[in-house]
C-alpha cells in the first residue's frame, strides 16, 4: 500500500497566485539538486521544512525569499520536482 501525497507549499511563483506544493512523504538521504529558475521564485518556509541548501553558511533570508528568474539554486529533490512540474525551472 502506498502512501498519499503529503504536499507542503514551499513558495509561490506568478507573483504569489501559484503555490509550489512539494511531496514530502519521502524525503530519504536526497542531496540537494540544482536547478535553473524560468521564472521570479518567492520562497516560502514552511514549518518543519529543512533548510535549503542554497543558504548553507550564509546568514538565514527574510521569508518570503524571492529568487529571480535564470538564477541556478539548489533545493530538495521534492521542491526540484514541484518546480518543474510546475514549469518554473529546469534541471541544471
Amino acid at each position: 500500500m502506498s502512501e498519499s501525497p503529503r504536499l507542503v507549499t514551499v513558495g509561490t511563483i506568478s507573483g504569489g497566485a501559484t503555490p509550489i506544493n512539494a511531496d514530502v512523504t519521502n524525503l530519504g538521504s536526497d542531496v540537494a539538486v540544482a536547478v535553473t529558475l524560468s521564472t521570479d521564485y518567492a520562497m516560502l518556509d514552511p514549518p518543519g521544512y529543512p533548510s535549503r541548501a542554497s543558504f548553507t553558511g550564509s546568514a538565514t533570508p527574510q521569508y518570503p525569499h524571492t529568487i529571480l528568474s535564470g538564477s541556478t539554486i539548489k533545493v530538495l529533490r521534492c521542491e526540484a520536482n514541484a518546480l518543474v512540474a510546475a514549469g518554473a525551472a529546469t534541471l541544471a
